[in-house]
């Protein structure tokens, strides 16, 4: 009894252990997923305002440069001219010098005369970032998840003009290792500078990933509550086993004692007078008596460990001849015809004789019930290579394909026999008996022609 507390306490830590192993997992699986998600959308969210900025300033300054030379009518012409830097007059301006022309974007001759125009611009004149401002917040879809930002223009480093936008924008953008930091050189002196660096809101990433965060939670939630279901069920039905075996250790051990007086009074009789019945009898109660031994036994020791099959020569066409003799006396209102094919070679196996004699009257018992008034039964065994084939044959009604993987399965009862009396346990039994052999079973039926099950045994002699 505290055995079986200790065990049931130790499976109840090893699950409720291997559920929240399980629970942990998939909230650590979920939360490294969203974070990968967060960062793929954080680069791509900077990506975006990268360009945004870029088009939007370069845009600006062109725009202010146009609106420039157009004002001053003393502006200097644009002229394409090959001439020799040395040989340029000292009181010329220059804003630029393209000493060859090739097809790389940075060296173009579009590029270049671009820059030479903004760098006449700021000769002149400063770049209009309220103008950028005012386009940036038009222009860009997703201001709202901005949290503070700032637009400056630098010459040589320094800052000449700036413009902030954000509650406490200066203090939040002093650390300009946070946000998204842009920096586009303009004009062709390198002198100048546009910069801007932008500052996110802290829940930026989760506001656009809400719904997917939602559905990630309650998935994780469902599958914590559908563990937490299981293992409760699970633990509801161990402690069924645990009364099912209790109750069954009760029963086989209050069989001994009417068994006693049986076999006590079957020798009394005996001694009245010989009688091959009662000889018969007293052995079979004698043989009964000791598989309850048996029984009781093997509890006790399945307590500690797996108890081994005792292996031996076994008889297989007495044992058979011995279970349908018992079954004829049992179904003694049936007209019950029983055929034995045993090959020589096949009669002889190594099996544990308590166990098999309980998977053959299984088989046998379940071939007359379900056979009708007259069942005919065809016993075969036969060696293939290195196994034996014990094969039980009937002319019962047969089973349907879609119930033949189901037979075997713990407690099922097919819904067209539900007038025969059963507990579907005897095919379980069965199948664990020969699969502890080493061995397999296989059933071939069909509707209206019988049933055959084969057991395959490796040959063990």
């Amino acid at each position: 009894m505290q055995y079986d507390s200790f065990i049931i306490t130790q499976m109840k830590k090893r699950f409720a252990i291997s559920a929240l192993m399980v629970l942990i997992l998939l909230i650590v699986s979920q939360t490294i997923w969203i974070r990968q998600v967060a960062e793929r959308d954080k680069s791509r969210f900077e990506a975006e305002v990268s360009t945004s900025i870029n088009n939007i300033v370069k845009y600006q300054a062109t725009k202010q440069s146009f609106t420039l030379f157009g004002a001053d009518s003393h502006s200097p012409k644009i002229t394409l001219e090959r001439v020799h830097p040395d040989s340029t007059h000292s009181n010329k301006k220059i804003y630029g010098n393209l000493e060859k022309i090739n097809h790389d974007k940075e060296l173009s001759l579009s590029n270049f005369l671009e820059g030479a125009i903004i760098e006449r611009l700021f000769y002149k004149n400063k770049l209009d970032l309220p103008a950028i401002d005012s386009i940036f917040k038009i222009n860009f879809p997703y201001t709202s998840e901005l949290s503070a930002y700032t637009f400056q223009m630098q010459e040589k480093g320094t800052s000449i003009d700036s413009l902030y936008f954000g509650i406490n924008a200066i203090q939040q953008l002093n650390d300009t290792t946070k946000g998204v930091y842009i920096s586009i050189p303009l004009g062709t002196s390198g002198n100048y500078r546009f910069v801007s660096h932008f500052i996110f809101r802290p829940t930026t990433a989760i506001q656009r990933m809400k719904n997917l965060v939602i559905l990630s939670s309650v998935a994780v939630m469902a599958v914590a509550i559908i563990l937490f279901i299981l293992v409760y069920q699970l633990q509801q039905q161990m402690r069924r086993l645990q009364f099912q075996e209790k109750r069954t250790r009760g029963i086989i051990h209050d069989l001994k004692s009417p068994l006693s007086y049986i076999y006590s009074m079957l020798g009394v009789l005996e001694m009245d007078g010989e009688n091959d019945f009662l000889t018969e009898g007293k052995l079979r109660v004698k043989q009964l008596s000791n598989n309850i031994e048996r029984m009781l036994s093997e509890v006790k020791l399945n307590k500690k460990k797996n108890t081994a099959l005792q292996r031996e020569p076994y008889d297989l066409a007495r044992h058979c001849r011995e279970i349908s003799a018992d079954l004829e006396v049992i179904h003694a209102n049936k007209n019950i015809a029983m055929t034995y094919h045993i090959a020589s070679e096949a009669r002889n196996i190594h099996v544990d004789a308590f166990y098999f004699d309980s998977c053959l009257r299984n088989l046998l018992e379940n071939a007359i019930k379900y056979s009708g008034d007259s069942p005919a039964i065809t016993i075969t065994a036969k060696r293939e290579k290195e196994n034996i084939l014990i094969g039980v044959a009937d002319n019962g009604p047969g089973i349907p394909k879609k119930e033949q993987s189901e037979v075997f399965r713990d407690f099922y009862r097919s819904p067209r026999q539900s007038s025969e009396k059963g507990d579907g346990i005897g095919l379980s039994s069965v199948r664990q008996i020969v699969k502890a052999h080493g061995g397999s079973i296989q059933l071939e039926s069909e509707e209206g022609k019988g049933s055959v099950f084969t057991i395959i045994l490796p040959d063990k002699q």
